[in-house]
């Protein structure tokens, strides 16, 4: 299986699931390449619904003391993060701010106009742009030079600003999240089955396969 694609193999039995998530949430990174190692089991066929969890932080990001956070409640996520992405073989360096992630998930959304593989090449870059390198996905040249080292156009970022169904689309994926009461991300959707947080794998591997089975 390629790192960044989700490949198509015919003796695997097909999982359908819909996950909500943002790029700025280093639990769906983990989640996302959680998701990947499922895919190994599984033809896994992902509805990925980007929503903003932080929608008013300023273009030029902030820094990540405005959460509402205390010191205990923000070690006890660093920790149980690290934790999680060293299952994962994940180095997350320490955030310092939080990114705008607004265009960055119209761009995403676009992506997905241009096939599957390409929109996974762009979702992991992103995700390893803003955790791994420190980048500001508010910022369009840097999105500019992520969609363009992923194969897409330079100009998506900025066409994806102004695009009505990209707009429809968002509205409809957090009309969805309020339909489901999504609290958090991610979240996942197996059929009828909700899973909140990053899963551990076993548990999504159980689901998945009861999904395959008719189960679900």
């Amino acid at each position: 299986m390629s790192e960044n694609t989700l490949d198509e193999q015919v003796d695997r039995p097909l999982v359908q699931v819909s996950v909500f998530f943002d790029y700025i949430c280093p639990f769906c990174y983990i989640g996302s390449v959680r998701l990947l190692r499922l895919n190994e089991r599984f033809d896994l066929r992902v509805n990925w619904m980007p929503i903003e969890i932080h929608p008013d932080t300023p273009v030029e990001g902030q820094s990540l003391d405005a959460l509402p956070y205390d010191t205990a409640q923000r070690q006890a996520m660093n920790h149980a993060l690290a934790a999680l992405a060293a299952e994962e073989g994940l180095t997350l360096p320490a955030q310092r701010r939080m990114a705008n992630s607004h265009d960055a998930l119209r761009l995403a959304e676009a992506a997905k106009r241009f096939g599957r593989e390409a929109f996974y090449r762009l979702h992991h870059a992103l995700f390893q742009a803003y955790f791994t390198e420190g980048r500001n996905l508010g910022d369009l040249e840097i999105l500019r030079t992520v969609a363009s080292t992923s194969g897409l156009p330079q100009s998506l970022p900025d066409e994806a600003r102004n695009d009505p169904e990209i707009t429809r689309h968002l509205a409809h994926y957090k009309a969805l999240a309020s339909q489901y009461t999504v609290s958090g991300v991610p979240t996942y959707a197996f059929g009828d089955q909700q899973l909140n947080g990053v899963q551990p794998l076993a548990t999504l591997i159980a689901t998945a396969d009861r999904m395959a089975k008719g189960e679900g």
